[in-house]
């Protein structure tokens, strides 16, 4: 089994968690943040845009069922990355679409799903998402892991 991390924002991180949890060779997903400029931050602070942070989700998968570019081709398919800093009813620097890469590799086929994705100009606009190497993640309260399991009332429309 070979073990690999990846990190993805993509807009709230609750839907993106439950989103990565149906992947066969995803093993396990933490919610948290990544990519601002203070340390510790608080969910209060990240959605008002306060910490610089993106809202992310860590993806352990097993690269011998699922490979990253599998992954990163899905993040494209989870969420509309051609709007600027904002998912539905989310705006702002936390809701922006981000691939944090944690190699070269890693960065290499980020770049190619988002070439990919533009390629097939589902939008008719290009992606916006930014392509960034990873730095610290910052593990999100309790409350917000697995909240859709937690919490699936508050997501149905019906």
């Amino acid at each position: 089994m070979k073990i690999q991390k990846a990190y993805f924002a993509a807009g709230s991180f609750w839907e993106v968690q439950a989103s990565y949890e149906e992947i066969e060779g995803v093993l396990a997903t933490r919610v948290g943040y990544m990519g601002g400029f203070m340390p510790y931050p608080k969910h209060q602070d990240v959605v008002k845009g306060f910490t610089g942070h993106a809202q992310t989700v860590e993806v352990l998968f097993n690269e011998d069922e699922v490979s990253y570019r599998e992954l990163a081709d899905y993040f494209f398919e989870i969420h509309n990355p051609t709007t600027l800093n904002c998912q539905g009813p989310d705006e702002g620097t936390a809701f922006r679409s981000v691939l944090f890469y944690l190699n070269l590799e890693q960065k290499t086929q980020a770049l190619l799903a988002k070439d990919f994705f533009d390629a097939e100009n589902i939008y008719h606009k290009p992606a916006v998402t930014h392509i960034r190497p990873a730095d610290k993640f910052y593990i999100a309260e309790e409350e917000h892991q697995y909240f859709v399991e937690k919490h699936p009332e508050l997501l149905s429309f019906g």
